[in-house]
């Protein structure tokens, strides 16, 4: 039987990182489920879903992980889907959106534009976020949980309105279509 964990990263980026964490996981019989890593101004973070055996002690886990990782002076956190979760997450009948907003980029916008969609209770599961080139402006692409019960028109109007300060605009699209 085994226990997944979910293990968190960050270090100034490196070669070899990467290996050398898939090495030790590989040493106490992990099996990755899920990576994700971003690199943003030299430094790195990534985050993994694993499988490990159910014999091996969380922390058994992370000092391998460090000390494997300690010349790359990599932070490392574990955590426990099955404790650390809150329970009263939803996400069931929610519908993968993409959502692109861009304007000017001034102090705000996030703050802003991230306060309407958590009104309409819509999730946040994915960003990447950039400055254009010239640095006026900025760009963002949003991977959203929207619930059944959201209206997206609303949620576009209400980004639209929010927006205005920053000369924002929001739209919305369906990957999956």
């Amino acid at each position: 039987m085994s226990r997944e964990l979910i293990i968190t990263m960050t270090a100034a980026n490196r070669v070899g990182v990467l290996s050398a964490v898939t090495k030790a996981m590989s040493e106490l019989g992990g099996d990755l489920r899920e990576c994700s890593q971003t690199v943003v101004r030299g430094f790195f973070t990534m985050i993994f879903s694993a499988d490990f055996p159910e014999s091996l002690q969380p922390e058994v886990i992370r000092d391998h992980l460090k000390d494997v990782c300690r010349p790359f002076d990599i932070q490392i956190s574990l955590k426990d889907p099955a404790l650390d979760l809150p329970k009263d997450l939803g996400g069931g009948g929610s519908r993968i959106l993409a959502l692109r907003i861009g304007g000017h980029n001034k102090p705000g916008v996030l703050r802003r534009m991230s306060s309407t969609i958590s009104m309409h209770r819509v999730d946040i599961a994915g960003m990447h976020a950039v400055r254009t080139a010239m640095g006026d402006n900025f760009e963002m692409v949003l991977k959203i949980a929207v619930p059944a019960e959201c209206n997206v028109d609303a949620l576009l109007a209400d980004l639209h309105s929010a927006g205005r300060e920053f000369e924002a605009t929001a739209e919305l699209t369906d990957p999956g279509q």
